[in-house]
């Protein structure tokens, strides 16, 4: 599980005490710190990895620096590194050339995998974006000075900048997974699973706010 940020002591935020506090009075266990704060880490970022969801997506506008990219014989190369560039990135939804007076002619970039940048007769494609771990790289045809990137961002799941839509909106479905990771590391089973299977259900509901 992927931990955003750096946790550290600090003062949660009131999202996250209300999260808290749900789950100490389903688990009666108020004793066990850790153990909640690592479980409402996890339950937030397991509802929001459930599926790309709409309202996680934020749109940026970024002006390419001086010294970014770079013009070649035949075509503009630009490399990004997601974890500076885009905060809580979790993965690109698209990439666009954009003008501050919109033509309808700006590039919309495909994305292709980076094993695949060649067709099948060995030649490069062109106008595209692929991703190699932290860093995605742009290639085009054109020179360009601006891009409109929409992407996936994961939650804040630090107790003093606690963020989620979910949490805001469904709270009952963090504390209730929440709780089933406090109650499984204790050992209570059946508490466990009869908390779990209310997951596919917040997740049915969480779903309708999507369409």
């Amino acid at each position: 599980m992927a931990i955003i940020g750096n946790i550290g002591v600090s003062i949660p935020s009131d999202l996250y005490v209300s999260i808290r506090d749900g789950v100490y009075t389903i688990s009666k266990r108020p004793d066990l710190v850790a153990e909640t704060a690592v479980a409402i880490r996890k339950a937030t970022m397991k509802l929001h990895m459930a599926d790309l969801w709409k309202t996680d997506l934020v749109e940026v506008f970024y002006t390419i620096g001086s010294n970014e990219g770079a013009q070649g014989s035949f075509r503009y190369t630009l490399d990004l590194t997601l974890s500076t560039k885009f905060k809580l990135y979790r993965r690109i939804s698209s990439i666009r050339q954009y003008t501050a007076n919109q033509t309808g002619y700006e590039l919309q970039l495909k994305e292709l995998d980076a094993d695949r940048l060649l067709d099948d007769y060995n030649i490069e494609d062109i106008n595209y974006w692929y991703q190699a771990g932290q860093q995605i790289s742009i290639r085009a045809d054109r020179s360009l000075t601006q891009l409109k990137i929409v992407y996936f961002k994961y939650p804040n799941i630090l107790p003093a900048e606690y963020d989620s839509w979910i949490a805001r909106q469904f709270p009952d479905a963090v504390i209730e997974e929440a709780a089933a990771s406090v109650f499984k590391s204790i050992g209570k089973d059946s508490e466990a699973q009869r908390l779990a299977q209310a997951f596919n259900e917040n997740l049915a509901m969480l779903r309708i706010t999507q369409v």
